[in-house]
């Protein structure tokens, strides 16, 4: 818990207030979310992937299920395998948009990497040196809200992703107990 401020903290002036506002800027730790949506992304895709490929490895079996059972049984079981892959399209879809997406707007600054390597190396030393304290604060200020802003769009498509999977696993499964019991 945070102790509130006292009297004498109050009495140092502006520059204990500039350094408690850039500790935070400076230290928040937004970087890290983009990355973790990312793997859940990656996740989500190499899931899809598998359920598709375990299917595929009961071809022959899923082929007899539709050729040689009653026309209702093939029917809905083509039914479900349809609905799988719609599933399984739609969940990949949601977690490439999130792997996907690039960093929102942002002003031009010396935080953000693209900026950066945009400069000659001269230069950017130069620009860096420029700086006063609270240029380089807003700059990181701006990043911060931009990280921000990309991980939780990014969080957005990857959660409605794992809400179609949701669904698409047990579908997944009930169609490899069909092909278990009626496939041969």
């Amino acid at each position: 818990m945070v102790a509130p401020a006292t009297q004498a903290s109050r009495d140092e002036g502006p520059s204990a207030a500039l350094v408690g506002r850039a500790r935070l800027a400076y230290f928040t730790p937004t970087h890290d979310h983009p990355t973790l949506a990312d793997r859940k992304a990656t996740f989500i895709l190499t899931t899809a992937g598998l359920l598709t490929t375990v299917l595929l490895f009961f071809l022959t079996s899923i082929q007899s299920l539709i050729d040689h059972r009653p026309f209702l049984i093939s029917v809905s079981f083509v039914g479900g395998l349809v609905l799988l892959g719609t599933l399984l399209l739609i969940a990949a879809r949601w977690a490439f948009m999130g792997y996907v997406l690039s960093m929102p707007a942002m002003p031009p600054s010396l935080a953000y990497f693209r900026n950066i390597a945009g400069l000659e190396r001269e230069r950017y030393v130069e620009s860096m040196l420029e700086l006063d304290h609270n240029t380089a604060l807003r700059a990181v200020l701006d990043y911060n809200y931009s990280v921000a802003c990309q991980a939780a769009a990014k969080f957005r498509f990857v959660n409605r992703a794992l809400r179609i999977l949701k669904y698409a696993i047990p579908l997944w499964m009930l169609l490899l107990l069909v092909i278990a019991v009626w496939g041969k």
